[in-house]
């Protein structure tokens, strides 16, 4: 709550979500791919944007990943994002980059959009399975037929969810200058999230006009902040994307002026409340949960410990099914990697002590600390008594729903 307060002394946080946002259209149907629910969702700004984008590191690349990726680095701008859930069009080898930029090329012509650099092309589901061209061609004539008249960003939030449970969006403006700058993303992302980046997609767009090289290097910071301290199951994904578009439509360009730290701000708090959600729509998730940790000797060390503990099995199950286990955190601390001094670590469960020195503390009963874990938002701070660094990373328990939802995927 304290957050929220924060942030509404710099910015006003909207409703709207992406139909805040000058310039910039979105919808999303089912045209099909899916048994029922939205599938099909393009995002639309009026002229070109600067654009920038991160991408799966996993080794194993999703065809919407390859082209998207080759669009960005040819041009540098883009004006509309076709995104599908349902089929991944990933392991689909030389016939998925086809099918990817047969998908763009449509969108193009339906749009009006002046070259097919400007697309890009996204895509989450099973992996393995076609793109079903007809459905999605079918789809893209509807939308373009509606848009830029309609719009609607809870239906294009909906729309690129697979197992998630909620549609994800924010969006927030701020004033520079005497004029608004407007600033919205959504998210999708429930289950297969370590981030690098996670099945997580995120779509961020702004009327505020920024030179590439600031777009840049904000998203990596943005993410690094937010997507990158996620994690549901430690699985990485083949189709991760998130892009973040510019197109100046509220006339305000931030290179050199103050309003840019302005909205590095809101850029950061966008993200981190994206990633949060994911997080608190974890597959099967009942708990969402934070794992920081303090006093390390780097920050690096001090992530691998809490990504550790957030990931551990044992932890996210003792968390699931609210056993104060806390036997549990220090072994995951113990197999880190990370060198450690028993005698200094201390361990909190929303601020209730567990281990004092290494040992069980004595303050908190079994009763008091069972009671904590019986919460819906936990919080596990860790302090090793080595130094100054720290890390957060968000979470959450691991359910027999979980399993289930997995069993079952494809």
């Amino acid at each position: 709550m304290r957050r929220f307060e924060e942030m509404q002394e710099r910015f006003s946080i909207l409703e709207e979500g992406l139909d805040a946002v000058l310039g910039f259209s979105s919808f999303g149907i089912h045209c099909g791919i899916k048994k029922e629910k939205n599938d099909l969702a393009v995002i639309l700004s009026e002229t070109p944007a600067v654009a920038a984008g991160m991408f799966t590191k996993n080794e194993v690349k999703a065809a919407p990943v390859l082209v998207t990726k080759r669009h960005l680095e040819r041009r540098g701008y883009l004006q509309l994002v076709v995104v599908n859930s349902g089929v991944a069009n990933a392991c689909t080898g030389k016939k998925g980059e086809e099918d990817a930029e047969w998908v763009a090329e449509k969108a193009a012509q339906y749009f009006g959009i002046p070259s097919v650099d400007l697309v890009a092309v996204a895509s989450t589901g099973v992996i393995g399975e076609f793109l079903p061209l007809e459905r999605i061609d079918e789809g893209l004539r509807r939308l373009a037929a509606i848009l830029p008249e309609k719009k609607s960003s809870r239906e294009t939030a909906k729309a690129i969810m697979t197992t998630d449970t909620f549609p994800k969006e924010r969006a927030v403006a701020f004033s520079t200058g005497g004029r608004t700058v407007h600033l919205a993303g959504i998210a999708k992302g429930a289950g297969m999230i370590r981030p690098n980046l996670a099945t997580m997609l995120a779509f961020l767009i702004t009327d505020a006009a920024l030179s590439r090289e600031d777009l840049e290097r904000l998203l990596h910071e943005a993410v690094d902040r937010s997507f990158h301290r996620v994690t549901v199951d430690g699985d990485t994904s083949t189709n991760d994307m998130v892009l973040l578009l510019a197109n100046g439509k509220s006339g305000v360009f931030l290179e050199g002026s103050s309003g840019l730290s302005l909205f590095r701000e809101a850029l950061f708090f966008v993200c981190e409340e994206l990633a949060r959600d994911l997080a608190r729509d974890g597959e099967g998730a009942t708990k969402f949960v934070t794992v920081s940790v303090w006093g390390a000797r780097s920050e690096e060390e001090a992530k691998r410990c809490a990504f550790t503990i957030a990931e551990s099995p044992l932890v996210k199950t003792a968390l699931f099914g609210e056993d104060p286990n806390w036997g549990r955190i220090m072994a995951a601390l113990g197999r880190s990697g990370v060198p450690l001094d028993l005698s200094r670590i201390h361990v909190f469960l929303n601020g209730v002590p567990c281990v004092r020195w290494g040992m069980r503390a004595e303050e908190a009963s079994r009763e008091e600390l069972r009671r904590v874990m019986g919460r819906k938002e936990i919080t596990i701070d860790v302090h090793l008594g080595l130094g100054d660094a720290s890390f957060s990373v968000w979470t959450c328990d691991l359910s027999l729903d979980y399993v289930r939802i997995n069993s079952r995927y494809s």
